[in-house]
């Protein structure tokens, strides 16, 4: 078994859905996991911060797993994880879907097999049976760090702005899909990331008013 898959199953446990509540489920990786804010994420990452904005009614399901792929291919595909079952069970009204920072890394980038893979994916979060909205949103820009002067973790942006944020557009226009984008929040502000990746307590925070703001929960 793959030693990250392994360590994932031993140690990454989403919360239980609560039946009493309207519940949101955020698919993502450590952007959506909270890594940038490790040692406070349950109440810095984005998700408990939307939580917390939202109220007691709803139920903010973090759904994120550092290192995720899109593509079945990657070095830790999403799909082998079993959060996507988990999301069966939870059946929420709303599903949150951001993959793709990972999949940029050259050992792991097919433009073509992302975006065959992606669409897949959409289709069957739209065909989920339950009644549910689906939103995507674009991955934040990935910024080099100030003192190498390189993206870390193998991560590159020319594929995220160049094909994934235009991928997740032109998807949601085709299925009629809401696209919150991340990139444009972000592409002037790399004193929102901790590292260039991952969002820091002030860019976690930005990112949930956004969301706030766009999904007009009532």
């Amino acid at each position: 078994m793959n030693l990250g898959l392994y360590i994932a199953r031993l140690f990454v446990h989403p919360e239980k859905a609560d039946p009493g509540r309207r519940r949101i489920a955020c698919i993502g990786d450590s952007i959506t996991f909270g890594a940038g804010v490790a040692a406070t994420r349950k109440t810095d990452a984005w998700t408990y911060i939307l939580q917390n904005r939202l109220g007691d009614s709803f139920q903010v399901l973090n759904y994120g797993v550092s290192g995720a792929t899109l593509q079945r291919e990657g070095d830790f595909p999403y799909r082998r994880i079993g959060f996507l079952k988990r999301l069966k069970k939870a059946q929420p009204e709303l599903i949150v879907l951001m993959l793709g920072t990972n999949d940029s890394k050259p050992y792991n980038w097919n433009a073509e097999r992302f975006g065959r893979e992606y669409e897949a994916l959409v289709r069957e979060l739209i065909a989920m049976p339950w009644p549910h909205r689906l939103v995507l949103m674009t991955p934040p820009k990935a910024f080099p760090e100030e003192k190498t002067g390189v993206i870390g973790y193998d991560i590159q942006n020319e594929p995220i702005r160049d094909v994934i944020r235009p991928l997740v557009f032109s998807l949601g226009q085709s299925y009629e899909l809401q696209v919150i984008d991340l990139y444009a929040l972000t592409e002037e502000h790399p004193e929102y990331f901790c590292d260039g990746v991952h969002p820091n307590e002030l860019g976690n925070r930005i990112l949930a008013e956004q969301l706030v703001k766009e999904l007009a929960l009532g």
